[in-house]
């Protein structure tokens, strides 16, 4: 029953795979149209994203930094 399954999941997987070739082909133009709209939009996210970790990574790095020079040293018992 478990390669029964497994074949159908391939066949299934391959036959979608033919149909979005073929689909990709036929919509070409509507395709390029579409990844032309996303992609600047894409670009500002994904800029957006970047640098507003960059910016945290910087300001938890300073708060690092200020409270090493804030507290003062601990003493070693011996």
């Amino acid at each position: 029953m478990v390669a029964v399954s497994n074949l159908l999941g391939i066949i299934i997987a391959l036959v979608s795979i033919i149909v979005g070739f073929v689909l990709l082909l036929v919509w070409w133009s509507m395709f390029t149209a579409v990844l032309k709209g996303i992609v600047p939009i894409l670009l500002i996210l994904l800029g957006a994203g970047a640098l507003i970790f960059f910016i945290s990574e910087i300001k938890s790095k300073l708060s690092l930094e200020k409270e090493k020079f804030s507290s003062p040293p601990e003493e070693k018992k011996v």
